[in-house]
């Protein structure tokens, strides 16, 4: 065979092997491809499942969602604490009694509906009223300035406010000052916490001492915005620098003047004073009890105290006998007891018996010494019922 021919035969030879490599560069490129088609595939499939069952989880929290706010806003409620050691109601209603304080209760809740009106869905709100206070101390108080019916009443219309309104409670916090403020400090932060709870009214701005419990919320404007205050007789000089809103209820639910700190007084007491203070003519022995002033309502058949003759000056007004001096650590016991347990029953530790069953001051133990003299001393500067 010539060399041409086998030339080409040779060029055939390698073009033959060129298209089988070709070919099989061709296949393997495709087999390449297929599985790279079917990764592929498989996470789109994937995104795909994973898409539906995240959309299906969004539809079912929208729905959660929705459903959560039209419970919130339908059992939202506003919740009002006040301090009743300090917002007192006016006598006029705590002499009616039970009746009085259903009408508080009323005028109260109608007050507060006038006042939330300005909020979205407030319509929806329930109202929750809880007052707190000493009705002990109260009691003692009434006792101590006169206020004779309110004393009688007070029980009786607490009973009533707490009866009138399903979601009203007046309760008796115990003996001491800091009783109502503890309980009203606590639920303060347990309830704005509570996103049902839309609107919280404190009557706390007599006391100072609640400031430091509202400090954590001044500066969060959301929080702010869900508290106000009911403005008292007083307003403590600390509150005037807080954000809250201060809301001014009607006159005719709460006293708009402080109680009295004394005694009520007679009509002789500056008269019989000023004759005490000079010198006393040679006193007249008598057996009878002086003439004494009091209110008409308040006379009663009194004993003598001291039992024996009384001694009168020119004018017929009464001098008593010098009791003596007491010692300095003798007066700090007695006030030191005053402040724990309350005031003295002036009749049971002087007189040795109390008459009134109801008293409201303290009995029990006896004063003994000096301390029983610093008492008397005490009811010697003290008005005569």
């Amino acid at each position: 065979m010539s060399d041409p021919l086998i030339e080409r035969l040779e060029g055939f030879k390698q073009y033959d092997e060129d298209r089988q490599g070709f070919l099989r560069d061709l296949v393997d490129a495709y087999s390449q491809l297929e599985r790279e088609l079917t990764i592929a595939r498989s996470d789109h499939l994937d995104q795909l499942n994973s898409r539906r069952l995240w959309q299906d989880k969004a539809q079912v929290a929208e729905a959660r969602l929705k459903d959560s706010q039209e419970s919130t806003a339908i059992n939202g409620f506003l919740l009002c604490l006040i301090d009743g050691d300090g917002y007192l109601f006016d006598e006029s209603l705590i002499r009616q009694g039970a009746v009085g304080g259903g009408e508080a209760a009323n005028r109260l809740l109608d007050n507060i509906k006038r006042h939330i009106q300005q909020h979205d869905g407030a319509v929806h709100w329930k109202i929750i009223v809880r007052i707190y206070a000493n009705l002990e101390g109260l009691l003692k108080k009434y006792a101590y300035i006169g206020f004779t019916e309110e004393e009688r009443a007070l029980r009786h219309f607490v009973a009533g406010f707490t009866q009138s309104q399903p979601l009203f409670d007046f309760v008796d916090a115990g003996y001491g000052k800091e009783r109502a403020d503890h309980k009203i400090k606590e639920q303060l932060g347990l309830f704005l916490s509570n996103i049902q709870c839309k609107h919280v009214m404190l009557g706390v701005a007599h006391d100072n001492g609640y400031v430091p419990a509202l400090d954590p919320y001044k500066s969060n404007p959301t929080t702010a915005s869900r508290i106000s205050l009911l403005r008292p007789i007083r307003t403590g000089w600390e509150f005037q620098s807080l954000p809250f809103e201060f809301v001014q209820f009607d006159s005719s639910i709460f006293r708009t003047e402080e109680l009295p700190n004394d005694r009520p007084s007679y009509a002789n007491l500056a008269k019989t004073a000023s004759a005490l203070r000079q010198p006393a003519a040679s006193p007249v022995l008598q057996n009878h009890k002086p003439k004494l002033v009091a209110a008409a309502k308040d006379l009663v058949e009194r004993r003598p105290i001291y039992p024996g003759p009384i001694y009168l000056n020119k004018d017929e007004e009464r001098v008593d006998e010098q009791l003596g001096t007491v010692s300095d650590r003798a007066e700090q016991n007695l006030q030191l007891r005053i402040d724990q347990e309350g005031k003295m029953c002036n009749d049971f530790h002087l007189r040795g018996d109390c008459l009134n069953p109801r008293c409201p001051y303290v009995h029990e133990p006896s004063l003994e010494g000096e301390e029983l003299v610093a008492l008397a001393l005490r009811a010697r500067q003290t008005a005569l019922p």
